[in-house]
């Protein structure tokens, strides 16, 4: 029954918390239990030994799964859950990890189809290397969010490309972790970072269309390296596998693959 959690079901997520071979979940064990418990996720406990979990998003509803053993997906089980979740709009499972063949076989059976990969890239910073760059960079403010907002949303996937909600938004304005270039006024570009003690997350960069090709991408990283590189012993970040440009910039800068593998999922 959707969203009454059973004592196995939270026997299995305890468990399964943690072991890629075992979850597609990055939510902590607190944020799980609130959620559930506060109705922002929907539950589905299964005795066969498996808990599936649907997270609404902005504009999508992300899948968790939850697994006793790796064999727990007989065919009479794949067609309950397919019952359960097959009227959820824009369905997405997502896998993270640096053993594909093994990790993506459940959403395989669900009947879930690969749809992008992104490969996460790490750089560790050169303080002797000279970043210039050629178009100021500021951090942005309040009365930037709508703008900001409406970039992000009109230039990325929403289906698969983490943006941020409003709120989220307004958190990492509020905390500086927003940088944006103006030109004759208008947005021509934006970045958002996160910072965890000594590392540096790049969450999004985007340049309005109108400014393709004028090094406001550029200006943006060089800005970001500069602002952090006194506290950041590691920057990384996410980028589509396909996307060879940004790819050969990251590069450029000296970020370079680890190993880890974003495997995007959309149900049928």
């Amino acid at each position: 029954m959707r969203d009454i959690l059973t004592e196995k079901g939270k026997d299995i997520i305890l468990n399964a918390i943690g072991n890629p071979l075992l979850t597609n979940c990055y939510l902590s064990c607190h944020e799980i239990m609130d959620k559930i418990a506060t109705h922002k996720i929907h539950c589905f406990c299964y005795e066969e030994g498996i808990v599936i979990l649907i997270h609404p998003m902005d504009g999508l509803h992300k899948m968790y799964y939850f697994i006793k053993s790796q064999d727990v997906l007989i065919p009479c089980l794949v067609r309950k859950i397919q019952k359960n979740i097959e009227n959820y709009q824009n369905l997405e499972g997502t896998v993270v990890t640096r053993m594909p063949d093994k990790n993506v076989d459940i959403l395989d059976k669900l009947e879930f189809h690969p749809y992008k990969k992104y490969i996460r890239k790490q750089m560790i910073p050169e303080t002797t290397k000279q970043y210039e760059a050629i178009h100021k960079a500021e951090t942005a403010d309040m009365d930037d969010l709508n703008d900001i907002y409406q970039l992000l949303y009109g230039t990325f996937d929403i289906m698969t490309d983490h943006l941020v909600s409003k709120a989220e938004l307004c958190t990492l304005i509020e905390v500086c972790q927003v940088l944006k270039i103006a030109i004759d006024g208008e947005l021509a570009g934006v970045l958002l970072f996160e910072t965890f003690g000594k590392k540096s997350y790049l969450r999004s960069i985007c340049v309005s269309d109108k400014f393709v090709g004028k090094k406001i991408g550029l200006s943006l990283l060089y800005t970001y390296i500069l602002k952090n590189l006194e506290t950041t012993k590691l920057f990384y970040l996410w980028v589509e596998s396909t996307n060879k440009r940004a790819i050969q910039l990251y590069e450029k800068l000296g970020y370079k693959d680890d190993g880890m593998q974003e495997y995007i999922y959309l149900y049928k």
